[in-house]
């Protein structure tokens, strides 16, 4: 059973678009109405639908049956049940391609890159993805340390990704943080940074992959910890603070490719 397959029994509950990411989204991609775009890893579909909704025509990409599964169906989604790394889509068959949090799940995510650009043929990539490097910043780790070994063997470090992305496509990158909102719908990894309540959710927990990879020991420890913590008033004492702001720099990034060329 892949990851994937493993977190995705209530993935559509859990993990719904959130509308400041696909704002950006929007904004980054620059589309007209009726551009085909390609959603590689899609998941249930829910960044999909948001460029449906848009107008889009989408090609949604997602070897996992559990996650297709979950998928709502609509007129301008095709649904692909393929691997990033063996596209069955044409030469520059598609205006723009997109991989929201789904590039570390790839076997070969250069190989996806590759892919990529070849149904692209050089318009516009954007990649949603994570910074490595802000793990051990994060307050999560004190209660779930392999968190941080395991965030850096599973993410590419943005400056290194990027170098990558240019050299395959020929085009400059831009990388452009995005800052996760207190209430954010898309309950990924990151969400409780300000509400540590959520990850004794079962439910939130069982659509995040970082969770399913602890070993029973950990996953119980760590609640039981942040369970007291948050109880006694402790983890208000250290990170309380983080209730009172509208955004948290967790370390989440957009990278996307620009028009100019080399």
């Amino acid at each position: 059973m892949t990851t994937y397959d493993a977190i995705g029994a209530s993935y559509a509950q859990t993990r719904q678009s959130d509308p400041r990411i696909a704002h950006t989204l929007l904004r980054i991609l620059e589309l007209e109405e009726g551009a085909i775009v390609a959603d590689i890893g899609a998941g249930t579909g829910s960044y999909a639908s948001v460029l449906a909704n848009y107008g889009c025509q989408v090609i949604a990409v997602e070897p996992s049956t559990v996650m297709r599964s979950q998928a709502i169906a609509q007129p301008n989604i095709q649904w692909v049940d393929a691997y990033a790394e063996a596209l069955p889509l044409s030469d520059c068959s598609v205006s723009a391609a997109i991989v929201m949090l789904a590039l570390h799940h790839f076997k070969d995510y250069q190989q996806a890159l590759r892919e990529i650009q070849r149904i692209t043929g050089g318009r516009k990539v954007v990649l949603f993805t994570y910074d490595p490097d802000a793990i051990t910043r994060f307050w999560l780790t004190q209660y779930f340390p392999s968190f941080v070994e395991d965030v850096q063997a599973t993410f590419r470090p943005i400056e290194a990704l990027r170098a990558e992305v240019e050299t395959i496509t020929a085009h400059p990158v831009r990388v452009e943080p995005f800052p996760l909102p207190y209430d954010l719908s898309d309950s990924f990894a990151a969400v409780g940074w300000g509400r540590p309540e959520l990850y004794l959710d079962n439910s939130i927990r069982n659509g995040i992959s970082s969770f399913a990879k602890l070993s029973d020991r950990e996953l119980e420890q760590g609640l039981s910890k942040l369970r007291k913590d948050v109880g006694t008033g402790l983890w208000d004492e250290r990170n309380g603070h983080l209730r009172k702001q509208s955004q948290y720099d967790a370390g989440y990034q957009f990278l996307y490719t620009t028009r100019n060329s080399y």
